[in-house]
């Protein structure tokens, strides 16, 4: 990943070109994108929830939840140490814009864990990929009929 963008994780194509293709026949989609950006928002949110989806990300390691019972986190959830208060979860926010929906994730350790890969100094520490940025079919769902229900409206 490159060093000037240590943020980034994900660029949806296919949103993009849907958005495209209804910008150039309605114009704004404002109405729309801040809809669709509450249906992803939500489905991400139930990725940390659920401990993945569609599959269950992989359990964390012995030594990590032995360093997470000692400061009394464990048991809990896999990519939630801080609650929804100042950790990876509370860092994701998006932007409805008229043509397009960006959502960041903004922590420096966001993207070698949505992605996975080799972490900590000297990267020793390998971390198993557990994607939280996505848009799953039954979003998809979600996101055309919020886009017929916009059409209807306009």
């Amino acid at each position: 990943m490159p060093e000037h963008e240590p943020y980034y994780i994900y660029d949806d194509s296919d949103l993009q070109g849907l958005f495209k293709r209804y910008i150039a026949k309605f114009g704004n989609l404002q109405p729309a994108t801040e809809i669709i950006g509450d249906i992803i928002q939500t489905s991400i949110l139930r990725n940390f929830e659920e401990g993945g989806r569609p599959e269950a990300w992989q359990d964390l390691a012995d030594s990590t939840k032995k360093q997470r019972k000692k400061k009394g986190k464990w048991p809990g959830q896999i990519l939630v140490v801080s609650g929804t208060r100042g950790g990876l979860i509370s860092s994701i926010s998006y932007d409805a814009m008229p043509d397009k929906v960006v959502f960041v994730a903004n922590k420096p350790y966001a993207a070698i864990h949505h992605f996975g890969g080799m972490a900590c100094k000297g990267h020793k520490v390998e971390i198993p990929a557990r994607p939280f940025m996505m848009i799953l079919d039954e979003d998809w769902e979600e996101i055309n009929a919020a886009l017929n229900e916009f059409i209807l409206e306009v």
